[in-house]
This record gives structure tokens, sequence and C-alpha cells, in this order.
């Protein structure tokens, strides 16, 4: 072998070391991008977990007039009323995330709401409200007159109503009022028994001004038996 031969033998031994390394990187590089791709689809799997629950509650009621929109004009006396939001709940979904919240009630306590302006006429009326173990037996009335009366006690946890159609009455279209009073308590609820909650009301204009029935009662209650709930 000439000298020139033996100097050119490592410089071809350097660069296949070369083409050596940047295979290895090459193939490193792949595989950060597949571990990259793979950590990325799981972090979108584990979100998409955690977002199923929320939908699992069943879908959010629209068309309310929010409780939190209603000027209280007067009460029977100075009890809480506030906006609490329901996201921790997990039994159904409120409006906006949140309801007005009567606490430190008693039976026979009320409270006075002003409705928005409408245009004079007759309306379906449907409340929706909260059930929970501590709440009280309502009664409704609009503009003095007793509409309907929604037992709020609830074997299940902290559950919305949903829609609760009390029927059709008329409206003077302006300072009409909505009166939520504690009439009772379910027998199997638990202190402090008279509490609620009102997530809202929904007014749907009716051509027709016969009534539905004379109002909605939930006799028990839901988890309770069939006994007489203790009430006015």
């Amino acid at each position: 072998m000439s000298e020139q031969d033996q100097q050119q033998e490592p410089a071809g031994e350097t660069g296949s070391h070369n083409r050596i390394l940047d295979v290895a990187e090459a193939g490193l590089w792949i595989v950060l991008l597949v571990i990259g791709t793979l950590v990325g689809l799981e972090v979108m799997r584990d979100a998409a977990t955690r977002v199923r629950p929320m939908d699992a509650r069943g879908p959010v009621p629209t068309g309310l007039t929010e409780g939190e929109d209603l000027s209280v004009i007067a009460k029977s006396r100075d009890f809480l009323f506030w906006r609490q939001p329901t996201t921790m709940f997990s039994g159904g979904r409120w409006s906006k995330d949140g309801h007005m919240f009567a606490q430190n009630t008693e039976e026979g306590d009320w409270i006075d709401l002003e409705l928005p302006d409408l245009e004079p006429g007759f309306y379906l009326v449907e409340m929706f409200m909260t059930k929970a173990a501590d709440y009280g037996i309502m009664a409704i009335l609009l503009n003095g007159e007793r509409i309907g009366k929604l037992d709020l006690y609830s074997g299940r946890g902290v559950v919305p109503t949903g829609a609760k159609e009390l029927g059709v009455f008329e409206l003077r279209g302006s300072e009409d009022v909505l009166r939520l009073e504690v009439a009772g308590t379910n027998k199997r609820a638990s202190m402090p028994y008279f509490q609620f909650g009102i997530d809202g009301i929904r007014f749907t204009k009716h051509e027709s001004g016969d009534d539905g029935d004379d109002g909605a009662l939930e006799t028990g209650g839901e988890g309770s038996d069939d006994s007489p709930s203790k009430e006015k």
C-alpha cells in the first residue's frame, strides 16, 4: 500500500463515522417526534374525558328570565337571597351556572320579585327552581293570585327542577309581581327545612286565555313516600 493510500484511509473511516452519527441523530428526532405526538394525543384524550362529566349533566335551560335579573321589591323579613354558583353540583345544569339561593328562611317567609316588562296578554308560565334535601315547599303567586305550588325536596342531592309548567295566565305587561312563599316542608326534609332556589322563569306568549291546570304540586318530592308533607 502506498503512503498516499495510508493517508486517505483515516479520512474514509471518519466519513463513515459521521454518516452513522447523522443516521442516529435523524432516528433520535423521529423517536422524539413520535413520543411528542403520542403525549399530545393523550393530553387531548384526557381533556375530552374531563369535559364529558360536565356535558353529562344535561342541556342548559334556555329562554329564561334569570332569577338574578328579577329585582327584589320586598321580603317578609331580612333573610339572605344571593346568587350561588352551581358548577359544583353534578345533578344537572342551571342557566348561566347559577341560581338565586334563599337562606335562613322560615315557614311563611316570602319574597316579591318584579317581572320584566312584556306585551300585555296571556302567557304560558314555567318555573325553573332548585331541589335539595333541606329545601321547602313553595307557593307561587302572580300579582297576588296563587298559581302553583312546588315541593323542592330532593333525595338525590342538589338538582334543578327543569321546566315546571304552571299554566296560562294574564300579565299586565308592566309592574307584574312574582311572589315565592315558603308554604311548608316535606316530612323527609332535613334541617334547616325551608330554603329554596330559583334559576329563572319563562314566559311563552299564548293566543288563548284558557288556563292550563291550576299549578303544579309535587306531593312528596323526589325520593319520598306519598305521606303528606308538613305545610300550611
